[in-house]
């Protein structure tokens, strides 16, 4: 039976385990609720999670024959790991803190919420705390968010001013109502489905206020999605047992998955359904149902299988860069490995080697991510490692299209590649195209291009940093009838991208902070002076008879520790909460670069050059003559 995939999504304290735990008790899943301060959340049973309070880890469990909850992680730091179960959600549950309202964290969930078009129901919680006044909350809801938040507490449900606002939303619904029609439940499930209506709900997940509303509403007004007879799988996350067997978690979008079938080359050897800590083994799981997996060696985050559509390029990365200290007697490719193995089941920290500098990297989402992972390291390997100073990931990008050619023709191979790289706007990522027909180059070669150009991070000539918000178009190819080999276009390509950004006009990008903060009135000033120092930009939302609230956005590598001295000079009255929301053009690019000290000549590892053949012998031909050899014109 298809179930609604569901997730709290939620500010760090905004009780968010607390509604989990109110939830499973009001449906029945257990006898008493749990506590983070106890430390028997049923969710949160990882020990490292009861130790520090926080969720870390998305689990599952079964509210219902209808509904299954996915539980995600509140802290910014974790934020990757809540982003990789968006993907398997029908719908979500945003949890919002009262006392605090739309904090940072808060519209960056809601952005991703609309990125991934999931329906979306409003808890408003901890009501029960002095000075919360429920209109003037989803005032600021309708005005922060969106005008389609209404108020769906039993007392306001169908009356005049509910339907009114409903009908408000929607064209089709508009004139039905002019014309003397009222909204009915059909017309609710579509504007939710749609996203153009979002139920509201106040309570206190503490005191079970308002839940059993909540339940109603999420059973009444948001559809199970209509699911196919055509099998597909979707994988949103890696992750072990106590007995260390690899375990892939996946949604069924479409048909049944069996065990002891196969998904690709692999064998399925066991599916279990997962409730909190507990799990059950199944011989069948059906469309629209999430379940675990014992037996792929070759999953990861994002996999799609058969017809089901795979999520490449998830929206929340880390912006800082860890050097890993490990103990003495532990040599580095053994650390690499097992450092490889734990980035498949947190893809986002992208462990690597610097050759250059003779260390292990791994990037982070923050302090409290590194505390996790030498836990983890040492229960799970017995390892003790320590972290570097945390410094900023950069990026590069293009201003202006440009072609890059590589050539690779020592004595017996042959391969020719012509690229054309062209910027995109802020946030788009990478994206590959190739337009070539048979004639130019044949498929398989085309191909074979492609997977070059995604089979590794490359990066710009800057700073060596990885490249984004570019495409790269395969223009033009050539192989030998008798002496190309698939290495052969692994190194031209490799060596197009470089010649060609060796003569782009190249930016590097910095990480930025959204930020929301809340000072004393008589601070404003110096807060907003500071800001602009640090090349932020601030904008006031609102002030009251004492504070104010301000937002904007600031580079992440000069806001990074300001935190201590905004709680210095309010005397511990500023709140401070910042999000990592993108890239942009870095604020001090010369000096960043001076710093660096890249060579992109001194490279070996991304050569810019190429290799052609005279009289039996291959020569290598610097990049900025590459273009007077080149076969192809």
């Amino acid at each position: 039976m298809s179930k609604l995939i569901t997730g709290i999504l939620a500010h760090v304290d905004a009780g968010k385990t607390t509604l989990s735990e109110s939830l499973l008790f009001k449906s029945g899943v257990i006898r008493t609720q749990g506590r983070v301060d106890a430390k028997d959340a049923f969710l949160d049973h990882n020990a490292i999670e009861r130790q520090r309070g926080i969720t870390i880890f998305s689990k599952q469990a079964n509210l219902s024959d209808k509904i299954t909850l996915i539980d995600t992680p509140g802290h910014v730091d974790f934020g990757a790991e809540m982003e990789r179960a968006l993907s398997v959600l029908d719908c979500a549950i945003l949890l919002i803190n009262a006392s605090n309202g739309i904090q940072s964290h808060t519209r960056t969930l809601w952005n991703l919420l609309e990125e991934y078009k999931i329906p979306t129901l409003i808890f408003v919680n901890k009501m029960d705390l002095p000075d919360t006044n429920r209109e003037v909350l989803l005032a600021k809801l309708q005005k922060g968010l969106s005008a389609g938040v209404v108020d769906f507490s039993c007392e306001c449900l169908f009356g005049k001013d509910f339907n009114e606002q409903i009908s408000g939303l929607d064209y089709d619904l508009l004139e039905k109502y002019l014309n003397g029609g009222v909204p009915d439940i059909e017309d609710i499930l579509r504007l939710v489905s749609e996203r153009k209506l979002f139920p509201c709900v106040f309570g206190s997940a503490l005191r079970n206020d308002g839940v059993d509303e909540l339940l109603d509403v999420l059973n009444k007004y948001f559809a199970v999605p209509q699911t196919g007879d055509e099998f597909g799988a979707l994988v949103y996350k890696i992750s072990s047992d106590c007995q260390g067997n690899r375990l892939t978690n996946l949604k069924v979008t479409g048909g049944a998955l069996k065990v002891k079938e196969y998904l690709g080359e692999e064998k399925i050897n066991e599916i279990r359904i997962y409730n909190g800590e507990k799990f059950e083994q199944v011989n069948e799981v059906g469309a629209g149902e999430l379940c675990t997996v014992v037996g792929l060696k070759d999953s990861f985050a994002g996999k799609a299988y058969g017809a089901a559509h795979g999520v490449t390029d998830f929206k929340l990365e880390p912006a800082l860069i860890y050097a890993v200290n490990i103990p003495d007697g532990l040599d580095d490719t053994k650390m690499l490995q097992i450092l490889h193995g734990l980035e498949e089941e947190l893809p986002e920290i992208h462990v690597e080697y610097s050759k250059q500098e003779h260390e292990i990297h791994v990037m982070l989402m923050g302090v409290v991510q590194t505390e996790v992972i030498k836990t983890i390291l040492r229960e799970r390997y017995g390892i003790d490692v320590t972290f570097g100073e945390g410094r900023i990931a950069y990026k590069e990008t293009i201003l202006e299209p440009v072609v890059g050619v590589g050539h690779y023709e020592p004595l017996k191979h042959y391969a020719e590649v012509h690229l054309k790289l062209s910027p995109l706007p802020c946030g788009s990522g990478m994206r590959l195209a190739c337009n070539l027909s048979v004639e130019q180059l044949d498929t398989n070669w085309q191909r074979l291009i492609l997977t070059h150009l995604r089979e590794k991070t490359h990066v710009g000539v800057l700073t060596g940093s990885p490249l984004t918000d570019m495409e790269i178009e395969v223009t033009a190819g050539r192989d030998h009838l008798k002496h190309t080999e698939g290495g052969d276009f692994r190194q031209s390509t490799y060596r197009a991208i470089r010649q060609g950004l060796m003569g782009a006009k190249s930016i590097l990008l910095e990480p930025i902070y959204a930020y929301e903060a809340v000072v004393p009135n008589n601070c404003v000033g110096r807060f907003m002076a500071d800001l602009n120092k640090m090349h932020g930009t601030c904008a006031l939302d609102e002030t009251s008879e004492d504070f104010s609230t301000l937002h904007g956005k600031v580079p992440v590598a000069t806001m990074q520790n300001y935190l201590n001295d905004l709680r210095a000079y309010t005397k511990g009255q500023g709140v401070l909460g910042m999000v990592v929301c993108g890239y942009e053009p870095c604020h001090n690019q010369d000096e960043v670069v001076a710093a660096r000290g890249y060579d992109p000549d001194a490279d070996q590892e991304n050569p810019s050059s190429s290799i052609f053949c005279a009289h039996g012998a291959g020569f290598l031909v610097p990049w900025n003559m590459v273009k007077e050899y080149q076969d192809i014109k």
